[in-house]
């Protein structure tokens, strides 16, 4: 039945030739046309894709039915398609199977020319480059890219078996070679793998990759009983890893042991001082108040806006304002000036008696808007700066936009919904364009409901005050009903899709969170399960059920730590490490607690879901709530009439 109708839908396609499709009847079509690709059926194929010759996704029909021709193992079509469409998206990955295709029947000087025509392709084709590399005489080049292919353990194919014999006979793999293939077992933990390359070593170092594995399962006992005599090389291998291994659980440890092995262990001072700085960041983010101490001690070759910050972090924590002070103080002028240190340095004269110093700097911060403005603005009582504006762009610019075959096609995708495929087709579009064109673009995606490419356009169109396009209030429903169910505000659950996905309903991670507010699957089925619903809300993309599940997890984690921000933390990098870091440092100062999270995604995380709650009660003209109470701190008595 199913073929039977679409045959006659093709015959009456067919009888309607000399009327104009609607733009309806081309996307049924369009799908029909795909669909029967997929099929292996020809003839209604060709049916279909004669009707939709002015049809903007029809390139993609022509490059889908020259890879399916490809897979027959013909690659007639393919050259030609190439150079008729260069500009879809889709191309590229025609072009790798065709170049998978050509090495797979030896056609060499035709992989040459295709990779020297487009060289980003060798990255995603790393064993075809290399025999490429081969076969176009750079034999040297070849060796070295096997080398490396060789001690990150990739599998070695049939494919690649003539260039490995050639790179045996030149002499590999070399000891240093067979060092960093073990180097990369031992931190992935395969003894197995370690012991078999063990092997081919020089029988006195054997002993030691047994001490290796001791090492790993108990750092601080093997690491006091170091051996005497251990080359260089070995050495550096084996205690960066079992120190590391010990950080994990306990940087002082690992810091006060280095210090004692330090004359007992050959390693280069650069070495040395870079393990020096790894254990003293990881002591920092452990809340250690020696950490301070230790990242001041570094060499300048290794100080960085990393450790620096780290330190001042350290004693903000311990709230040391004296030594805060310092340590802004002593930051490059560019790094001081950025507005989260500007904000602790008026802290830290607040607390150490100088309030009158302070106030200019809490003025200052709050002129803008983000998360140490609004602190700012509430420590003096003022009102918070949004400082909206619309975006300016000419008509001319935005008709010119949508004229673009590539942003005909992104529209035709999104109402094929898929917003993917569009997305692709509008960042090609408008790649290396003028901030006007952005302007107009951002107009454009507005109009088109398109939240997420609207935000992303007013950044590149640098309007940050754009407020109305940058923070939408999309999905409007699916957030009133989530936050009617779960108790939480419609801005808290508008600030967390913002931050996860801005509003990208389609938006996969590269761990495979889904969706809106980001859920891993595995997360999503256990909410589910707790509120009693069925595999009708296993779709991750649609947005009333990721919304859905996405808030009564926010609303769980809300409940179990007891304040927003550190819902957000949890949300963010998991309650287990949340609960690790209350625990670690109990959550009695919120805003140095917030500022010393130990990962720097969660706690930019925090501070932008913070803020951007403010934003979204502006956006619904609602007064904005307190910041400071927000994430758990008590609103003291505001620096107004200081002087």
């Amino acid at each position: 039945m199913r073929a039977a109708g679409l045959v006659f839908t093709i015959f009456f396609l067919c009888a309607s030739i000399a009327q104009a499709a609607t733009p309806t009847q081309n996307r049924e079509w369009f799908e029909q046309a795909r669909l029967a690709l997929n099929k292996s059926d020809e003839q209604s194929f060709k049916s279909l894709r004669a009707q939709l010759e002015n049809y903007p996704l029809t390139p993609y029909l022509d490059i889908w039915l020259a890879r399916k021709t490809l897979e027959r193992g013909n690659d007639k079509l393919v050259e030609q398609t190439l150079k008729q469409y260069p500009e879809i998206p889709e191309s590229p990955s025609l072009r790798l199977a065709w170049l998978k295709y050509l090495a797979k029947h030896g056609e060499w000087e035709q992989v040459i020319k295709l990779f020297d025509a487009h060289p980003q392709d060798r990255a995603r084709l790393p064993e075809t480059s290399m025999v490429a590399t081969w076969h176009s005489g750079k034999n040297k080049q070849a060796i070295a890219l096997f080398s490396s292919h060789w001690i990150k353990d990739k599998k070695i194919s049939t494919f690649t078996e003539k260039l490995h014999r050639n790179w045996k006979k030149a002499g590999h793999p070399t000891l240093d070679e067979r060092w960093q293939r073990i180097g990369n077992y031992a931190r992935h933990g395969k003894w197995k793998k370690i012991k078999r390359e063990a092997l081919h070593l020089p029988k006195e170092i054997q002993p030691l990759i047994t001490y290796w594995q001791q090492v790993q399962h108990e750092p601080e006992k093997m690491l006091n009983q170091w051996p005497e005599n251990i080359d260089p090389l070995t050495a550096e291998l084996i205690l960066n890893d079992g120190l590391i291994r010990l950080a994990r659980s306990d940087a002082g440890k690992a810091w006060h042991l280095l210090l004692e092995l330090s004359p007992k262990v050959t390693i280069a001072e650069e070495k040395l001082a870079m393990l020096k700085r790894q254990l003293a960041l990881r002591a920092a983010r452990q809340h250690m108040l020696e950490a301070g101490e230790w990242l001041s001690q570094l060499p300048e070759s290794q100080q960085s806006d990393e450790t620096r910050s780290w330190q001042a972090r350290i004693y903000i924590l311990h709230h040391d304002w004296k030594k805060t002070l310092a340590v802004i103080d002593g930051m490059p002028t560019e790094e001081r000036q950025l507005s989260s240190w500007l904000y602790w340095k008026a802290r830290a004269l607040e607390m150490t008696g100088r309030s009158e110093l302070a106030r200019p700097l809490y003025l200052l911060l709050a002129n803008d808007r983000g998360y140490y403005s609004f602190l700012s603005s509430e420590r003096l009582g003022v009102p918070l700066k949004f400082n909206n504006s619309g975006i300016e762009s000419s008509p001319e610019d935005i008709k010119m936009i949508s004229q673009l075959p590539a942003i005909q096609r992104a529209y035709e995708w999104l109402q094929l919904d898929n917003a993917n495929k569009a997305s692709r087709e509008w960042n090609m579009a408008l790649h290396g364009k003028s901030r006007a064109i952005w302007r107009a673009a951002a107009t454009l995606a507005s109009e088109w409901n398109w939240y997420d490419q609207a935000i992303r356009a007013a950044y590149k169109a640098d309007e940050n005050d754009a407020l109305v396009a940058r923070f939408p209030l999309g999905y409007e429903g699916a957030v009133s009903e989530a936050s009617n169910e779960s108790g939480l505000t419609t801005a808290s659950i508008w600030s967390i899709i913002r931050q996860e996905s801005a509003f990208n309903r389609q938006a996969t991670s590269y761990v495979g969170a889904k969706g809106l507010m980001q859920l891993m699957p595995r997360t999503a089925r256990g909410v589910a399960k707790k509120l009693n619903l069925g595999s009708s809300h296993s779709d991750l993309f649609s947005p009333k059920v990721n919304v859905r599940l996405g808030s009564a997890y926010l609303a769980e984690m809300n409940e179990r730590f007891g304040n927003l921000a550190l819902a957000a933390a949890a949300y963010n990098a998991g309650p287990h490490r949340v609960s690790l870091w209350v625990k670690r440092t109990p959550f009695d100062g919120a805003e140095s607690w917030v500022e010393g999270i130990p990962f720097n995604e969660t706690r930019r995380y925090v501070q932008q879901v913070m803020a951007f709650i403010a934003v979204y009660e502006w956006r619904q003209e609602k007064v904005p709530t307190s910041l400071i109470e927000r994430i758990g701190g008590v609103k003291k008595v505001s620096l107004s009439e200081v002087r």
